[in-house]
This record gives structure tokens, sequence and C-alpha cells, in this order.
């Protein structure tokens, strides 16, 4: 069981920027809104190496990871990126979803046993790393089918089952190979988008209700 703080995402126009900045630095994430079709999403300073900084997560839900820095205004000293035009509705479903949560954070318990839905219809890339600690580990075949397989890019990626639950799912949610499993899974942060998206889409849970 984890209990971990998460910024609540709100939406504010551009003449609101000084809100926008408040809600920012309490905690919150906000999406400051140039005209309905040009939006920033705006968090505090991801710190340098902080794999587990949610802000920084919620940016490569919407497929970026660079951010830059306000220079000037109401929101200076804060990070942001152009929310792509594909992620648009993304934001929206999110600023929807936490509009019944009072405050600039929300405190969650999330149990990883009692859920496992990021390790259903995901897609685990193996890096060098990865394929590196299976081969100290005496385990080199899960970099090889069946459990894993090459695409046309190269790439090697883990292979799930017919059902989309990862191949070393078991059915009480533990992970086969826990000790040695790819970074992508062990740097997957409890509480970020993609954890609250996952749960949403393969158990029906939407964070929009009151624990």
């Amino acid at each position: 069981m984890s209990l971990v703080t998460r910024g609540v995402v709100r939406s504010f126009t551009k003449r609101f920027e000084r809100e926008a900045a408040a809600h920012v630095h309490a905690g919150g994430h906000a999406v400051v809104w140039d005209s309905p079709e040009r939006a920033r999403f705006v968090i505090a300073v991801p710190k340098p190496r902080d794999e587990t900084d949610l802000g920084r997560w919620a940016m490569l839900d919407m497929g970026r990871w660079r951010f830059s820095v306000v220079a000037s205004g109401p929101m200076r000293g804060l990070a942001f990126m152009r929310v792509p035009q594909g992620a648009l509705s993304v934001v929206r479903d999110r600023v929807e979803r936490d509009s019944v949560h009072a405050g600039a954070t929300r405190r969650m318990r999330l149990d990883c046993l009692a859920c496992g839905a990021c390790c259903r219809a995901n897609n685990v890339i193996l890096g060098k790393r990865d394929i590196a600690r299976f081969k100290r580990a005496g385990r080199s075949e899960l970099a090889r089918e069946p459990y894993a397989r090459r695409k046309r890019d190269g790439r090697v990626v883990l292979r799930l089952k017919k059902n989309g639950r990862c191949q070393h799912l078991a059915n009480d949610n533990k992970c086969g190979i826990y000790a040695i499993r790819p970074d992508a899974c062990s740097q997957f942060p409890v509480a970020s988008e993609g954890c609250l998206f996952s749960r949403e889409e393969e158990l029906g849970i939407v964070d929009g209700h009151r624990d």
C-alpha cells in the first residue's frame, strides 16, 4: 500500500496566469489556455534526475519529456510545455476528473497488488541495461522468444499473453521477475497519469471520487 500525493489538474485562461501560478506553487498542475486550441501545461520545475516527479511523467504521458522555464511574468520560474494538439482532449479530461477535488493536491492510497493495471496492455521496451541484468541473473532467455520479441525498428519488447496481461504477472498480481524487472517497470511511478489511465482503461476505476 502506497500513500501518494499528486498534483490536481486545474484549467485557467491566460488572463488568470497569476492564479495558475499560485496553484502550481501549492503543488498542483495547471493547463493555461492561450486560445481554445492552444494550451500550456505548467508544473514546478522537476528536480534533476528525479524519476518519480509526477509532473514530468504527466508530460511524458502526452508524448513530451522536455520543458522550458518561464523567464518573466506571473509564472516566472515555473516549467511549461505546449500541449500537443492531439493531447488537448487529454488535459480536458484530466481537468474534469479532478474537478471534484478541492485544493492543489490530492492524497491517494494505492495498492499495486490489488491492481496490476499497468502490467496489462502495455509496451515495455527492453534496453541494454535490462538485457544485461537478465544475463547476470542467468535469465538471458527473457530477452528472446517466447518472452520477448524484436520489432521491425529493432527494439525488443516484452510479449503479452492473448488476454493482454504481461507473461510475468501472476494471478495474485505479483511479478514473477520482480527482482530483475525492466527499468520501464521499476521506474513507473504510482499515481502518475499513466498509472491512473491504466486503472481506468483496464479496471474501470476513475480517480474522480473521494476516499
